[in-house]
């Protein structure tokens, strides 16, 4: 059962899939349109949940679910990775590519190879304030206040300890 995102409970748990390139403003469109279609329908066990999406910066997709209205099982979730799946090759994006990194920078998300993290870090693109994209967030609480942070208020802090001891 579709609703709006802000009228999900700050419990509410979310999945934020991450495009491996930017999504221009109409694939962002149908992209929503699709997935509002999906969620409309979506269910666990035959009962509806209570959900929503959006798209930020152009390159996260976010599915929210109220699980104090029903839980989500298995296999529901199992269908909504399968109906990103069907979105990623239908706009040929992969949203599943874990190994990039999103930093916010200069108002632009940059992904990063996490290979690539520590050279980064090296030659001063990323800095201990720069903004880093913590996709783990479980909840829409989270969303709002652990998703965007400093790169050294995450589990990327390492990289700029390292930096300090040199």
């Amino acid at each position: 059962m579709l609703t709006p995102f802000e009228k999900l409970s700050d419990n509410a748990r979310i999945w934020i899939y991450q495009a491996d390139r930017v999504l221009n403003a109409s694939e962002q469109k149908e992209i929503l349109a699709q997935t509002e279609s999906f969620l409309h329908q979506w269910a666990a066990h035959g009962q509806a949940l209570l959900a929503s999406a959006k798209i930020e910066h152009g390159h996260f997709l976010i599915i929210c679910t109220d699980e104090s209205f029903n839980l989500a099982s298995g296999c529901s979730i199992d269908s909504s990775v399968r109906f990103v799946q069907e979105l990623g090759e239908q706009f040929k994006v992969n949203f599943f590519e874990r190994s990039n990194l999103a930093f916010l920078i200069n108002s632009t998300v940059k992904l990063v190879p996490m290979q690539a993290v520590k050279a980064e870090v090296a030659n001063e693109n990323i800095a201990a304030n720069t903004l880093f994209f913590n996709n783990t967030v479980g909840t829409k609480a989270e969303l709002d206040t652990k998703w965007c942070v400093k790169a050294n208020e995450s589990w990327l802090k390492r990289y700029f300890q390292q930096a300090e001891s040199v």
